[in-house]
């Protein structure tokens, strides 16, 4: 069994709520918005908020994809950049890490 098989697990299980809320947030920007100029004015600031938010979601996406090519090609928790170990703590705490602590 793959020591990994449980950080894929919560890696998937991640990507998954991550593209529920990117569609989420795409079907409400889509959205024509209100007739009246007040309201519309509020939700295009709404949108930009929105925007962010889906921003971030889609680069953690990307992310979280590659670390699980990683896992696949049997290359996770070795660092990109330098070839060594990723430290257990940093990989705990940012699953997706491709990169040491040093090479960040």
């Amino acid at each position: 069994m793959n020591q990994y098989t449980a950080v894929k697990a919560t890696l998937e299980a991640r990507l998954e709520e991550l593209t529920q809320r990117a569609a989420d947030i795409e079907s409400r920007l889509s959205d024509p918005g209100n007739a009246d100029w007040e309201e519309n004015a509020t939700e295009s600031e709404d949108d930009e908020v929105l925007s962010g938010v889906g921003s971030a979601a889609k680069k953690e996406m990307h992310e979280i994809k590659l670390a699980l090519n990683l896992i696949e090609s049997g290359q996770y928790g070795k660092c990109t950049a330098c070839g060594g170990p990723i430290p257990k703590a940093r990989l705990e705490a940012l699953p997706f890490a491709t990169t040491c602590i040093k090479c960040a």
